[in-house]
């Protein structure tokens, strides 16, 4: 999946972008939504850009009926994000009309494969999230 995050996002924008008639790559960022739905009950693919899922919430969680992050519930500190859609708009046309928290994404290479602890993340992107209380 995401060895190579920040490439595999920049080919979705890629994708999208040539997929619209007179977009210009430059023009396009990227919008991301988590969804109603798990992983199990994704069907089909989306027209335009890709779902994620395996998505983990550390200190925070998500609320499937208000659909925003909320405060973790006591002792429990990682939380699977339902499935997020990626894609990508043209700059001027993304308007959210909502509050969102920036939430960096972070790849953690598996210490058995790799030789690198769990302690070295790394940066992948800062999807927008809902939230009602952006601090």
């Amino acid at each position: 999946g995401f060895m190579n995050g920040a490439g595999f996002l920049t080919a979705v924008k890629q994708e999208v972008a040539r997929s619209k008639s007179g977009w210009a790559l430059d023009d396009v960022v990227m919008l991301t939504q988590v969804e109603k739905m798990d992983f199990e009950d994704v069907r089909e693919s989306p027209a335009d850009g890709i779902y994620v899922h395996g998505l983990y919430l550390e200190g925070a969680s998500w609320s499937k009926k208000e659909q925003h992050l909320i405060d973790a519930s006591r002792g429990e500190l990682i939380k699977l994000l339902p499935v997020m859609y990626i894609t990508g708009v043209l700059k001027q046309d993304k308007k959210l009309g909502y509050q969102v928290y920036e939430c960096p994404v972070y790849f953690r290479f598996d210490p058995r494969k790799r030789g690198m602890t769990a302690a070295q993340p790394n940066f992948m992107f800062s999807p927008e999230i809902r939230t009602v209380d952006p601090s």
